[in-house]
């Protein structure tokens, strides 16, 4: 009869039950860091590829970044000032092209929105104030370039065209800081194609539309000189119609919600106009940092890689984690919004007959008063409990 010693069996069964067990928990945390690594690549493959060249370009700024990732985002008095413009490049059009003399050289785009958008650090209230594309300013000169005059849609062209130095972003920040009286601490600027593929990206977007309205002359693209068959211009227009309340809108149609110049029911205005933009602004930020898109790889990879094509930002790499996070805090639902149009009492239509006949907006008295304005609305008295 043959002895068998039963706790010699059980010890290695559980010595093999561990091992099992080991090798397991060992697969599920290599799995975990394959599907983790595989995340970031293609969600922030653009970012990645973008701090890869600028390795490169600049790799001081690069080794502070990663020495102080957490960085210092620029400031006057707790307050953070963006310049957000919107250029009427089409998709058709290059931002630049070979001269005569085989250099490259810029094409020049007007600027069709010009909105500072300001956030209070410790408060996180946003304010933004709109300034119409028609407003009469004064433009600094530099080495390739007089001073002179003009209206504000011109300047983001002239600093491309001309060499600014830095581009049309730093003088249309330069020009808006000096006639309002406030820093400009970063910039941003997109193009038509730019921000309807970032609407689509986000799914589209909700926006509140507050009255009815038509739109007979919404220039069709592409048929700007068109000659119509029934010898009229109606070919070259789109009929556009907006219905008042909630309205879910693709990347195309919020372009045309902000675009349309010549709206009825008192929509057809460039003030109108820029209130639906600011409208059209928080919308977007509202989807842009939701958790769903801040956790769906695909919807980050593509933001990434549309935007990068059209878009141009004066963020420093040190200060990306805190606009980043900047970002999800503001209160997207209580910003509070300026037009410096007639209406508000702070400018007015002068005779276009002082200005070479050209419709403009110039300040009722000065851009002092405009100055005195602008600082009372960024800082509201506190509100008593």
């Amino acid at each position: 009869m043959r002895y068998v010693d039963l706790g010699v069996i059980n010890q290695t069964s559980l010595d093999k039950k561990r091992k099992k067990r080991k090798r397991i928990i060992i697969s599920v945390i290599f799995f975990l860091a394959i599907s983790i690594i595989c995340y970031v690549s293609y969600a922030f493959y653009w970012p990645i590829s973008t701090l890869i060249r600028e390795v490169f370009k600049n790799p001081g700024d690069v080794l502070s970044f990663f020495r102080e990732p957490t960085g210092e985002l620029k400031s006057t008095d707790g307050k953070t000032n963006f310049l957000l413009l919107g250029i009427d490049k089409r998709a058709n059009v290059q931002y630049s092209f070979v001269g005569p003399s085989g250099r490259e050289e810029r094409n020049g785009f007007l600027s069709d929105t010009i909105i500072i958008l300001s956030v209070d650090l410790n408060s996180k209230q946003t304010s933004m104030i709109s300034i119409p594309r028609d407003t009469w300013i004064s433009i600094p000169g530099w080495a390739s370039f007089s001073a002179s005059s003009g209206k504000i849609n011109s300047v983001y062209s002239l600093g491309d065209m001309y060499g600014y130095p830095g581009g049309g972003l730093k003088l249309a920040e330069k020009v808006v800081s000096n006639h309002l009286g406030i820093p400009i601490h970063y910039g941003a600027r997109i193009d038509f194609e730019g921000f309807k593929k970032g609407i689509d990206t986000l799914g589209g977007i909700d926006v509140v539309v507050d009255k009815t309205f038509d739109d007979y002359q919404y220039p069709a693209e592409g048929k700007e000189t068109a000659i119509c068959s029934d010898g009229t211009f109606n070919c070259r227009f789109l009929h556009l119609h907006f219905n008042a309340g909630s309205t879910h809108m693709d990347g195309e149609t919020a372009l045309r919600y902000v675009r349309s110049r010549s709206g009825t029911n008192g929509e057809g205005s460039d003030f109108a106009r820029a209130r639906r933009q600011q409208k059209v602004i928080q919308a977007a930020m509202k989807k842009a940092t939701s958790m769903g898109n801040l956790l769906d790889p695909f919807k980050l990879n593509r933001l990434f890689r549309e935007f990068g094509k059209a878009v141009e930002t004066d963020f420093d790499l040190k200060s990306l984690p805190k606009i980043i996070k900047l970002a999800k805090e503001v209160k997207i639902d209580t910003v509070r919004t300026l037009v410096l149009e007639p209406s508000s009492g702070l400018m007015i239509h002068p005779d276009p007959a002082s200005y070479g006949g050209a419709y403009v907006i110039v300040p009722k008295r000065n851009w002092d008063e405009i100055k005195i304005k602008v600082k009372e609305f960024l800082n509201p008295p506190a509100v008593k409990q």
